[in-house]
């Protein structure tokens, strides 16, 4: 009698779970593991733990928590970028920014910690925002920015990954500006078990998506 083969658990953030691996990346991993896959998108910090617990073969993160029994590879660099339903200056002016009500991640979160760090470096600061309104995840801020109702004087913004608005911003559905020429750059990693080592299809996997990005 044949073993059933085990899913391959993948583990993903919102952003790349919901923005950067569907398409081609899914669809190769899928193939990989001959169609066996689970994909669960999680926040970095519960990935990490599940990670380290033996729950997820393979995580993909934003934002590296370090835990000294896994192993992170840098995978793709990402810039956090204002996106807007109707063109803005391509450099936002730190008086332009403070006229945006800004669609955020609620505090706490790994995402907008990065981002806070970033606007301090700039001498800004969430206050700086003529209003704010906190939002679980980056598709819900996505969204939000689509369907706001057009306000010239205090347009909603977003501050979001910019390989997750690729496709909005081709097709003009939503347009991206920076603060003050100062971009916000960050690495997504991949995360694994000193284990997996040895795990053939993890290492596969990895080294796809480590060549999808060359």
């Amino acid at each position: 009698m044949m073993t059933e083969l085990k899913p391959f658990h993948l583990a993903a953030s919102y952003t790349i779970g919901s923005h950067i691996l569907p398409g081609t990346s899914i669809d190769n991993i899928r193939e990989m593991v001959e169609g066996k896959l689970k994909l669960t998108i999680l926040p970095c910090n519960e990935i990490i733990e599940g990670i380290n617990r033996g729950i997820f073969d393979l995580g993909l993160i934003e934002s590296p928590l370090y835990n000294k029994h896994l192993i992170y590879k840098e995978w793709i660099e990402d810039e956090m970028v204002i996106c807007s339903k109707k063109p803005l200056s391509r450099s936002l002016s730190k008086e332009e920014l403070s006229n945006c009500n800004l669609l955020c991640r609620k505090e706490g979160s790994l995402t907008r910690n990065f981002i806070t760090d970033a606007l301090e470096k700039m001498g800004l600061s969430y206050e700086t925002f003529n209003s704010l309104s906190e939002i679980d995840n980056p598709t819900a801020m996505i969204q939000g920015v689509k369907w706001a109702k057009p306000n010239i004087n205090h347009p909603t913004v977003a501050i979001v990954s910019e390989l997750a608005i690729e496709d909005e911003v081709k097709y003009k559905d939503l347009y991206q500006s920076c603060i003050d020429n100062q971009p916000m750059i960050r690495k997504f990693h991949l995360i694994y078990s000193k284990k997996s080592q040895l795990d053939t299809t993890t290492i596969n996997i990895i080294n796809q998506l480590m060549k999808s990005v060359k």
